[in-house]
């Protein structure tokens, strides 16, 4: 009975070899892409910046002047407040008080807008790179293809960041 278990275990750990012997004979070919790069270098990306700085101009206008206004009149009342009447202060101050008001009101909510609308285009963007990654791999048959930042140590010869950043710049 321990001779059967004896010989049992030997035929499951040699078989187990030859399996593991084959499975590393295979080689396989990895690559690896910087996709923030590719994202920085592809058209699309100038034209996703582009298209939400325009989206937002006016609003972002809108916060810009009121940041100054607000300046201004804290300036004016440091300055000139030691000269001001007290309610010639107090209205300045009141003033002051209501544009921060109104800065709170908008400033907040707009820059959520805007990093809402950039994970939007950024999701967009990088469907395009992974869509192009993929084009890639297939086409210079890759069996792996990893982020940059995932690869410990690479060999230049495997990046395929331009191949991906062309194959982006023709579609679309």
């Amino acid at each position: 009975m321990l001779n059967t278990r004896v010989v049992k275990s030997a035929l499951v750990l040699l078989a187990g070899m030859m399996l593991a012997g084959t499975v590393a004979a295979k080689e396989m070919k990895i690559g690896f892409v910087d996709v923030q790069a590719v994202a920085a270098k592809i058209p699309q990306s100038a034209a996703m910046q582009e298209t939400i700085k325009n989206e937002f101009a006016q609003r972002i206008e809108a916060v810009g002047k009121l940041e100054k206004d607000i300046t201004f009149n804290i300036e004016k009342l440091r300055r000139d407040g030691p000269t001001m009447s007290e309610k010639q202060q107090e209205e300045l101050k009141t003033a002051v008080t209501n544009q921060r008001q109104q800065y709170e009101q908008l400033a907040r909510p707009l820059d959520e807008e805007i990093r809402n609308r950039q994970a939007e285009e950024r999701n967009k963007v990088l469907a395009l790179i992974k869509t192009a990654i993929d084009v890639v791999a297939e086409r210079e048959k890759f069996d792996m293809v990893l982020n940059s930042g995932a690869a410990v140590f690479a060999k230049p010869e495997y990046d395929i960041s331009e191949a991906v950043a062309a194959q982006v710049g023709k579609a679309k």
